[in-house]
């Protein structure tokens, strides 16, 4: 444990105070934080898609079990307290928004899901008593053989939901829930340190 938390330590901060590992994002401006082609307000406007990118990935890559924080740093002089309430509202309520699409898109899938297990049961037992039904023929034989197939198909599509998409889109929302509850804070720090904060996110976001 103390191994895998000393690697952690070396590429995200650990907070003394709430004891949170740090993800760091660098701006120039408040702005930054959200989509440039969004015309609304802060605390209805979408975040920029590469600082979503790179907080996700973030979340993803730090287990579970230690907190995070999110860490804005501004350059000096330039801080505003109402803009950075209204930029934590906008962040979480965008979050939010995400959360809501992801749990209709789990519902769909999870619909879908069930669906294709009564089918597949379905058609199976179809293909089990058509021949009895109707005779061992070659026709009913090829008939029978058929809906077996479709049967093995929709059990497959069931299984394939499951264990791709249903799992996929539930490690999203895992990481967008974790996102919405960490703390939002903003700190000033010099032209060369937010210069070097900026590329090293840069590169990471490439990297993912």
């Amino acid at each position: 444990m103390k191994k895998s938390n000393s690697i952690f330590s070396e590429i995200y901060k650990l907070d003394p105070v709430t004891n949170c590992y740090i993800i760091e994002v660098g701006l120039d401006q408040y702005a930054d934080i959200f989509d440039e082609w969004d015309p609304a307000p802060f605390k209805r406007r979408s975040l920029d898609p590469d600082l979503e990118l790179y907080l996700k990935g973030s979340s993803e890559e730090i287990p579970l079990r230690h907190p995070i924080e999110l860490m804005f740093l501004m350059p000096a002089g330039s801080r505003n307290e109402a803009l950075e309430q209204a930029a934590r509202h906008g962040i979480r309520n965008s979050i939010a928004f995400k959360m809501y699409l992801l749990r209709k898109e789990l519902k769909k899938t999870q619909f879908r899901l069930v669906r294709y297990v009564l089918l597949g049961f379905v058609f199976l037992w179809a293909g089990q008593i058509f021949p009895a039904r109707f005779g061992e023929t070659m026709l009913t034989s090829l008939l029978a053989e058929g809906i077996f197939i479709g049967g093995w198909v929709f059990l497959w599509e069931a299984v394939s939901l499951f264990f791709f998409t249903d799992l996929e889109l539930y490690e999203r929302y895992r990481a967008y829930k974790r996102l919405l509850n960490a703390p939002v804070f903003f700190r000033e720090v010099s032209s060369q340190s937010l210069a070097e904060i900026n590329r090293q996110s840069e590169s990471d976001i490439e990297i993912a």
